[in-house]
């Protein structure tokens, strides 16, 4: 199994997957990767359109040099469907949301073994990048980073967080920083990259994400298109970045 390619990608860029146009304007934004949510940013009543053009969004991508992905719904929650629509397109890496138990990731990775059977693909071509949106993910992220050897990657949730600790605007920053810290030792340790959490505010990019290098994040989910340029001039190319191997769990 080898997911080396996304260890080199600093621009995660969500969008919907029922907006022509914001897929259109992701396309040119030069993001690596293009990451079609259906969790949160496509209604429920689009989702499966969503799933089902789901196989020219990720042509259009690798014709744009991007890598094409997913984010799906619990599996409990629509999402086993959802992973059954999409597949035929090939996702990259498919993402899970709201991730806080092991055995969330290893019945994703059940069913990832069945769609890649299905659809003649080899075993393990599909990362998962589990999500961890709560304090007591980030507190057993070193247990779920190891949940499954298809966890190439991970991204922390800090909007979700945020809410969920009930900060403003202004607290954010200084609040979250002991959680982002954290997060990026437990993928460290994993030997998976971090994925850092998107800024959501109109002003304050640049600083933020200065701060997230320096800390040693290498990657990053954006919202907003505008933001790739910025991200990735202030965050260099990852091909020198070396990720420890993962360890097993104990």
């Amino acid at each position: 199994m080898a997911h080396g390619t996304l260890k080199h990608c600093r621009s995660w860029l969500f969008v919907p997957g029922h907006d022509a146009e914001r897929l259109a304007d992701a396309l040119a934004s030069r993001a690596d990767v293009i990451v079609v949510d259906l969790e949160e940013f496509t209604p429920s009543a689009s989702r499966d359109a969503a799933c089902q053009a789901f196989a020219d969004v990720a042509d259009s991508c690798r014709q744009n040099g991007c890598l094409p992905m997913a984010r799906i719904n619990a599996l409990d929650r629509g999402g086993r469907h959802e992973l059954t629509s999409l597949m035929g397109g090939a996702p990259a890496a498919v993402f899970l949301p709201q991730v806080d138990e092991a055995n969330q990731l290893e019945a994703l990775a059940s069913a990832l073994d069945g769609e890649e059977r299905r659809w003649g693909m080899p075993r393990g071509a599909t990362a998962i990048v589990p999500t961890l949106e709560s304090r007591l993910g980030v507190e057993r992220a070193d247990d779920l980073l190891r949940a499954s050897p298809r966890i190439a990657a991970a991204l922390l949730g800090t909007g979700d967080l945020a809410r969920v600790l009930g900060l403003s605007a202004e607290e954010r920053s200084a609040a979250l920083a002991p959680f982002r810290q954290r997060f990026l030792r437990s993928c460290r340790d994993a030997g998976v990259l971090a994925i850092d959490g998107p800024w959501p505010e109109t002003q304050g990019f640049d600083a933020d994400q200065v701060w997230s290098r320096q800390c040693g994040f290498r990657a990053r989910c954006v919202v907003d298109t505008r933001q790739v340029e910025p991200l990735h001039r202030l965050l260099p190319p990852l091909s020198s970045l070396t990720i420890r191997p993962k360890r097993p769990r104990t």
